[in-house]
């Protein structure tokens, strides 16, 4: 502990790469030696409401003092561990961690926080509450979280599927329209995960979580659409099974062309949606499928066969025309 000690007091300088903080910090001796007193605590038994021990209280306290630069690293590790360090210890926790990831107070300081914090994610919703203002801010500085950014959304995606008593709709609604196109598109893939994840209980999951979300979170503005990737999408109404006419109703003015539409296609296929809801799986194929598409997957022709078998009528429209011509040129 001594030792410990005495290289937080070295005197290193400030370090200005800034780039990967998690990186910088487990490679840095001040990332190093809290590292090191984190597996020493966490070699005992930890209980909530605990307190942390003296000796780290002292330090887990300098190190969070932010007049220091040249221990950030050190912060960034203990904002890696805060749901243990808040369950242990909420009060100083409150006090001297969890002011470190608000952007308001310094950006650098929250980057590295929320870093560190997303490296291995989780909401917990007790700690949450001291931090919520800060979370949903973070969706404007999407850009400055690096290769965290799909973490962040995941999480806020979760906050939104299932808000409790955390989150009001409107704030999560909020922090999702600040989101740039490529944080929307982190959603939609966080959206497809959330309800493959479903199990079972994936049309129940539609019904209850994906659709409120749509309606009431989604943002709304025509611009975005444009912006979002279509493949994902499209994925998503696939991942509804039983609800996938009432997925592609829902999305349908979200569905655009896709410029590589195999997977969504094979995923159409593999479910067996086109004969199970014919008319919904020709109008989701003729928004995803672009008259300029360079390949069309061999599942396209078996697709259009089942919605053949299945509602001979619609072999006369349009929309199964165009897209029968398409598979035609493709040689299918």
């Amino acid at each position: 502990m001594n030792i410990a000690n005495r290289i937080i007091r070295l005197d290193f300088d400030a370090d200005d790469r800034f780039d990967d903080p998690v990186l910088h910090a487990i490679n840095h001796p001040i990332g190093q030696v809290t590292s090191a007193l984190l597996d020493w605590w966490y070699r005992r038994e930890l209980e909530d409401g605990q307190k942390l021990p003296a000796f780290l209280l002292l330090v887990f306290t300098e190190l969070c003092d932010t007049d220091n630069a040249s221990l950030v690293h050190g912060r960034v590790l203990l904002a890696a561990h805060s749901i243990t360090l808040y369950r242990v210890d909420p009060e100083w926790a409150i006090e001297q961690l969890l002011p470190l990831f608000d952007w308001k107070q310094s950006e650098r300081e929250a980057r590295g926080a929320w870093e560190g914090y997303l490296w291995s994610p989780r909401l917990y919703r007790p700690m949450m509450e001291h931090l919520k203002g800060a979370f949903l801010d973070t969706a404007t500085h999407y850009a400055q979280l690096g290769d965290h950014h799909s973490q962040y959304v995941s999480l806020l995606t979760l906050a939104a599927l299932e808000p409790g008593d955390t989150f009001k709709t409107a704030e999560l609604a909020a922090a999702v329209r600040t989101l740039p196109a490529e944080g929307l598109n982190d959603l939609a893939d966080s959206l497809v995960r959330a309800v493959e994840g479903a199990g079972d209980k994936r049309e129940e999951y539609w019904r209850n979580r994906l659709t409120p979300f749509w309606e009431k979170v989604w943002p709304r503005a025509k611009d975005k659409a444009q912006s979002v990737d279509g493949e994902a999408l499209a994925r998503l109404c696939v991942a509804a099974r039983d609800e996938f006419p009432a997925a592609v109703s829902l999305l349908q003015n979200w569905l655009r062309p896709v410029e590589h539409p195999s997977y969504p296609i094979h995923r159409l296929h593999e479910e067996a949606l086109c004969g199970k809801f014919p008319d919904a799986a020709l109008l989701l194929l003729d928004r995803i499928i672009d008259a300029n598409a360079a390949w069309m997957p061999p599942e396209l022709r078996d697709c259009l066969n089942s919605i053949a078998a299945s509602a001979p009528h619609l072999v006369q429209s349009q929309r199964y025309m165009r897209i029968d011509a398409l598979a035609r040129r493709a040689l299918l």
